[in-house]
């Protein structure tokens, strides 16, 4: 009895070993199968910079085990073509589908944070910063308005009484979405060229259009506000005129309370300043900014 036992034990684990083993087999064969299964998918050639157009010469097929093969991958030449890098791709790295973005100029609403607003408020070149302020930069908002209590008419006008002038800090850390039409997510457009020459004169032509960009006056700038600051600037722009401070970005969020500035608190005297007829500035430029 012992011994028809201890036979049928032993022909158990053999069997339960021979499923183990099988099963091992099995596996290793489908790992096996899998790095032998090659796939296409498309590599950089060198290091591409993001916001850079992809053209053949950029990319090359390659196979890869299917197991290497990264999801998203890309595999047809021309679902790439034409289409820019959103991040830098380094060289030998498979071109992945969220690497890559449409050209062209990508909506501004995608770019407007959630709460947020953008509106775009009229500046010259004295009140917006000389156009130095540039898409991503933050700025504060000054406003300057005249007071006065009206009293009577003279001549058809109004004649006001206790006149003043007050500059006050508005809004403080505003995001610049664009200058002009310049906004920092715009992609380049694809061109092709056939020949050295072409793509020489295009390259000269693009830089005229940089330099005379630099040499035209700024008129424009949008910002991101919340919709109660936007409703202030537009409130201010119409009764008073507003001047962007381009802010450091080492002080972007910080927060001071400067309070309002009148003619009588700028130089501390009891008498009100006498207006000038116009800003110096405005004299010497011999125009209005707007």
């Amino acid at each position: 009895m012992r011994s028809r036992a201890a036979l049928l034990l032993s022909i158990v684990l053999g069997a339960i070993a021979a499923v183990m083993i099988l099963t091992w087999a099995r596996g290793r064969e489908s790992e096996l199968l899998q790095l032998s299964q090659m796939k296409d998918v498309l590599v950089a050639t060198k290091d591409i910079p993001a916001n850079t157009i992809i053209d053949e010469s950029l990319i090359q097929k390659r196979q890869v085990p299917s197991t290497y093969m990264q999801p998203g991958a890309i595999s047809d030449v021309e679902a790439v073509k034409g289409r820019v890098t959103s991040i830098p791709i380094p060289l030998g790295a498979q071109v992945i589908n969220t690497y890559l973005q449409d050209s062209g100029r990508a909506a501004l609403a995608f770019d407007v944070p959630r709460g947020r607003r953008a509106i775009t408020i009229a500046v010259s070149d004295v009140t917006g910063v000389a156009g130095l302020a540039r898409p991503g930069n933050f700025v504060d908002v000054l406003g300057t308005f005249s007071f006065g209590r009206p009293t009577s008419y003279q001549g058809g006008q109004l004649v006001y009484a206790d006149e003043k002038t007050e500059t006050r800090l508005l809004l403080q850390n505003l995001q610049v979405a664009a200058v002009e039409k310049e906004r920092k997510r715009d992609r380049p457009v694809p061109r092709r060229y056939t020949t050295v020459e072409e793509a020489e004169e295009r390259a000269q032509a693009e830089q005229e259009e940089v330099l005379a960009a630099q040499q035209r006056s700024v008129t424009t700038v949008t910002l991101m506000a919340t919709p109660d600051e936007a409703q202030q600037l537009v409130l201010a722009q119409e009764v008073g005129s507003l001047t962007l401070m381009l802010r450091s970005n080492i002080d972007a969020g910080q927060v001071v309370d400067l309070g309002s500035l009148d003619t009588i608190g700028l130089l501390k005297v009891p008498i009100p300043l006498k207006p000038r007829s116009r800003p110096a500035w405005r004299e010497m430029r011999g125009s209005t900014p707007f």
